[in-house]
């Protein structure tokens, strides 16, 4: 069996998630229009044409750190690298490159990455000349070894992807049994923060989605009611974030555990019990010790 480790790279908001949950075709990991949304390096595993095992890495948007939370996840895309075979750096085609972008192929001229390739995403949202000029402008910032473009929601595509990784996967030296302990698939609790956290971020406006966090403090099936029950806390960094999370008569807080346990009837077969609480954490994207007891740990 061929395996290969994929890291996906790039700045915010370009479609890294997208891909993944394309290719996955289910909602694997939380996608936004807005930027920051993953803040964790999160693998996945893929079999594909039964002969491949694709270890996905999907990392946050590269940008300019504002605080200590920003400096850990810009901390985990170098950390994807390190343990990448093969980097897709992806661009949006409908946005001017900048200087997140320049960051991000800087980054990868220092890990002198050895198999570079470029991803031009949303193509579907300009034309061939634009698709042609941006190729023909990043391919001189960057020797990369291939370039595609494509639309990440578009099933096609992602199997042109899927193809091109095929090319950089190599023999698995050791027992092909070993892969097995190779594959990685993320935890129920970790996948039930997400989505809570996704829930808020497409709620909220500002400021509020990135100074929140969430703690699972307990989740529990029922195998005799077919019941999962979840209660969860909502981390936040000002009092005055409080109320507005909560809203009036608790109408807030009302919509989001509503709307999470709907996002999560999707994926789970059964009846889904959520409470929660609104904690405040003073700051807590400037102290680290807050930020690894939130679960942001290197």
């Amino acid at each position: 069996m061929k395996y290969v480790s994929v890291s996906i790279v790039g700045k915010p908001n370009v479609g890294k998630s997208t891909l993944i949950n394309g290719i996955f075709e289910k909602e694997v990991v939380i996608s936004s229009n807005k930027p920051q949304t993953t803040r964790n390096m999160i693998e996945l595993t893929y079999d594909y044409d039964k002969d491949y095992l694709i270890n996905f890495i999907d990392t946050p948007g590269l940008h300019n750190p504002k605080n200590k939370l920003d400096l850990f996840l810009n901390s985990q895309v170098k950390a994807s690298l390190k343990k990448s075979d093969l980097v897709l750096f992806i661009f949006d085609v409908s946005r001017e490159f900048d200087e997140e972008d320049k960051e991000c192929l800087k980054i990868l001229k220092d890990f002198h990455i050895e198999n570079p390739v470029l991803i031009l995403n949303k193509k579907d949202l300009v034309n061939k000349n634009n698709i042609e000029k941006n190729k023909e402008f990043l391919l001189k910032q960057f020797e990369f070894k291939k370039c595609l473009d494509i639309n990440a929601k578009n099933k096609y595509d992602n199997l042109k992807v899927l193809d091109l990784i095929k090319d950089f996967a190599f023999e698995y030296e050791g027992n092909t049994s070993d892969l097995h302990s190779l594959k990685k698939e993320i935890s129920d609790k970790f996948f039930v923060s997400e989505i809570i956290r996704e829930v808020i971020i497409n709620l909220f406006r500002q400021e509020i989605p990135y100074g929140v966090a969430i703690v699972i403090d307990e989740m529990k099936y029922d195998n005799e009611k077919n019941l999962l029950s979840i209660n969860f806390s909502i981390v936040v960094e000002k009092e005055s974030q409080k109320p507005i999370i909560i809203g009036k008569s608790g109408q807030m807080i009302k919509k989001i555990n509503q709307t999470v346990r709907e996002k999560l009837l999707q994926t789970y077969d059964c009846k889904i019990f959520t409470s929660s609480y609104v904690k405040v954490k003073k700051d807590w994207r400037n102290n680290e010790i807050q930020i690894k007891e939130l679960g942001y740990k290197k």
